[in-house]
């Protein structure tokens, strides 16, 4: 039956918390051939802004619960294929005669598809790894140290991530040599970023937590992460 009442979702905050996850995802695609230089340090725009993903995927699974953060990790990765791939489309289109700037688009975003299927890949194992040991460590502790789990669990997949992200994106771009040098640097930089923002992330996790009246243990969960259980 039809109705004029507006929809209501059960959470309040799990939309934007979600798209802020997806801008987070996109930017970093868009960034990873910006290379930032400081003397002998290089990393990839993208290693700067992607520890975002794992802050607000860290919190979906701690508040909301392992099948939630599975779904939206999913999607994410669904959009963030289509959104690389339209990219290329459109950027191997015919230029217009006065577009003397075609190179460009070429030389910034044209390999963006390549390193977005490496960052998939890497998704598939590092994403949820991440979100399937907050939740585990969660019921064994009891609720208790997300700061310690936070930050171990980032330690353990983002190193999953830099590696498939590196070596399949920008191995074409570098020599295997500075790709090494590259993984180095940018897991070093991962690891202070998760000492950082462990806190936000806990700060903003307890707050959901009172705001939404949620707080998910995930007994008896399947951890598989292409099992879709029917809501």
């Amino acid at each position: 039956m039809n109705s004029n009442k507006p929809l209501k979702l059960n959470s309040r905050f799990i939309l934007p918390i979600s798209l802020f996850y997806l801008t987070a995802m996109l930017a970093a695609d868009v960034v990873a051939y910006k290379f930032v230089g400081i003397d002998n340090i290089v990393i990839s725009g993208a290693t700067i802004i992607f520890p975002f993903t794992y802050l607000f995927g860290d919190v979906i699974a701690e508040v909301y619960g392992y099948n939630i953060a599975k779904k939206i990790i999913w999607l994410g990765l669904i959009c963030e294929f289509i959104f690389a791939l339209t990219i290329k489309g459109i950027i191997d289109l015919p230029y217009a005669s006065f577009a003397n700037y075609g190179n460009d688009f070429n030389l910034i975003l044209g390999s963006m598809l390549r390193f977005t299927v490496g960052g998939i890949i890497g998704n598939i194992v590092s994403s949820f790894l991440n979100i399937y040991l907050i939740s585990k460590w969660k019921i064994l502790v009891n609720g208790r140290a997300f700061w310690l789990r936070s930050i171990v669990s980032t330690a353990l997949s983002e190193l999953v991530i830099i590696g498939f992200a590196v070596m399949i994106g920008f191995t074409s771009r570098m020599s295997i040599e500075m790709a090494f040098k590259m993984i180095a640097w940018a897991y070093i930089l991962e690891i202070f970023y998760a000492f950082i923002f462990v806190w936000p992330a806990w700060w903003l996790s307890l707050y959901l937590k009172k705001a939404e009246n949620i707080d998910s243990y995930d007994y008896g969960v399947n951890y598989n992460p292409f099992h879709f259980a029917k809501d």
